[in-house]
């Protein structure tokens, strides 16, 4: 009974390892800084800049489905108007693209 013990706990170790190893490098990283660029048509959103605080761009492509605090993704627009900065978490895609997985309200004003 003792050696299954093991055995299980040595299956969980190394499933928790490869899972944690699995997670690219970059995910989960954040960039805030203002909106300077949203293309798509008025309802949708294919891409978007950040100028962040050293004053360069990051292009975005949202991942399918992302919304804003709930709403649409097309309230980014509001944001280049308004100046009002954002944080957008993201991965980075197998061809080197900036996937934005959240995005929502800078507590900084802009």
């Amino acid at each position: 009974m003792r050696r299954l013990h093991s055995g299980v706990v040595l299956v969980i170790g190394l499933s928790i390892f490869v899972l944690g190893c699995s997670a690219g490098p970059d995910d989960g990283n954040t960039i805030e800084g203002v909106v300077v660029e949203v293309a798509g048509d008025i309802s949708t959103v294919e891409t978007f800049v950040i100028l962040d605080t050293e004053g360069r761009n990051h292009q975005f492509t949202p991942e399918v489905g992302l919304l804003y605090h709930g709403g649409p993704l097309s309230h980014l627009r509001e944001h280049i108007i308004t100046g009002v900065p954002v944080i957008v978490t993201f991965t980075t895609g197998a061809e080197g693209e900036l996937i934005a997985v959240d995005v929502m309200d800078s507590t900084r004003s802009g």
